[in-house]
């Protein structure tokens, strides 16, 4: 039997938009996969961002946009994979540690051992 009483959902706990930085000893090449999103006839798109970040270096990752017809949605950002000058491939994947709601500009920080989520200071 029902008591009454409010029924909430979880925050949705997404990043649209990121800035990376690469705090390790070499460049990297990062690659940025988002959640698929099924068109208006079904078909799938999968959106990847691709590029080098040398060491020290940083950029910013814009919020991307789908149009689905008569809507827009931003798209999410799934995983951030980094391949290393050896060849080691490591990644990181939603739900990203630290994030507790949506954000449009979340800092991710490439380190010598591994990717952190880091909350943006503002």
């Amino acid at each position: 039997m029902y008591r009454g009483g409010m029924v909430g959902l979880a925050t949705p706990r997404l990043v649209h938009g990121c800035t990376i930085r690469n705090e390790s000893n070499g460049s990297v090449y990062v690659r940025i996969l988002y959640e698929p999103i099924k068109g208006q006839r079904d078909e799938i798109f999968e959106r990847r961002s691709e590029f080098q970040l040398p060491k020290g270096g940083q950029t910013h990752v814009e919020e991307a946009g789908f149009d689905k017809g008569s809507f827009e949605i931003r798209e999410t950002i799934r995983t951030i994979e980094v391949t290393r000058a050896n060849g080691k491939t490591q990644e990181i994947s939603a739900p990203f540690e630290n994030v507790d709601s949506i954000e449009l500009d979340w800092l991710f920080v490439i380190d010598n051992t591994g990717i952190r989520s880091v909350k943006q200071r503002r």
